[in-house]
């Protein structure tokens, strides 16, 4: 031998080569496909299997499906009801229930007795026991008839000037709705749960449609500002001087 090389020497390098670049096309292919679903190109009846098809395709042409989540995602939210609503709903709808009325657990349709962690968020089907949990319409009746609700403690002078400044000075419609905790069995649980959702542990807590606008200092400060009028009137409370 010379030293020279055949060319046939070479021809495994090259048919490595061929077989590569057929799988790279072939893995092209099918990105292709995938991403272009209404191409002509096609192999007969075959296509590509469900888990392929999204192999390849942009965030912009899954955009269909993401407008799809989005929107029920929205509804989802759209029905959802704060848990602070709930709780009112509680304490308006059924004053005469208690959330520890049992030995220390309520009775709830369709659940049975159940123990309630004041610390941990609710189901809301116990602050439904009945079992009506429409909570739209529970909703719309305490944004018309109890728009105001103070959460307070007969004892409590804090509580009593708030009262006083809310039922006496001022002749609210609808009348605002008076929660005294230390009446309750279950008193400490909603003054408890009252902490977690509106980050006021004290009483009192003056909640107007839905959120708490603070304690006794606080509706004397905003009355003080000439702003509680319009305050309760933006909020659907009637104001007039008391009588």
């Amino acid at each position: 031998m010379n030293g020279t090389k055949t060319p046939g020497l070479r021809s495994p390098y090259r048919r490595r080569r061929i077989i590569w670049s057929l799988i790279v096309l072939t893995v092209v292919l099918f990105l292709y496909i995938g991403g272009h679903p209404s191409s002509s190109i096609s192999f007969g009846s075959w296509s590509l299997p469900a888990y392929l098809k999204d192999v390849g395709r942009s965030p912009s042409s899954s955009r269909a499906s993401l407008v799809s989540d989005a929107k029920a995602k929205a509804e989802a939210e759209k029905l959802q009801v704060p848990e602070i609503d709930a709780l009112l709903h509680f304490v308006t709808a059924f004053p005469e229930r208690r959330l520890n009325e049992d030995d220390g657990s309520i009775n709830v349709q369709g659940l049975g007795s159940v123990k309630v962690n004041p610390h941990e968020p609710v189901d809301y089907r116990v602050y439904a026991p009945n079992g009506d949990d429409d909570w739209e319409k529970h909703v719309e009746i305490l944004r018309n008839e109890h728009p105001l609700v103070i959460f307070s403690k007969t004892y409590c002078p804090y509580s009593k000037k708030a009262k006083a400044l809310l039922l006496e000075t001022y002749n609210l419609m609808p009348t605002p709705t008076v929660v005294e905790l230390d009446k309750r069995l279950d008193g400490l649980f909603i003054q408890t749960i009252l902490s977690r959702l509106t980050g006021r542990s004290t009483v009192p807590n003056i909640v107007l449609q839905g959120k708490s606008i603070g304690g006794s200092d606080d509706i004397h400060q905003i009355d003080d500002e000439g702003k509680l009028k319009s305050l309760l009137e933006s909020n659907g409370v009637e104001v007039f001087l008391g009588t």
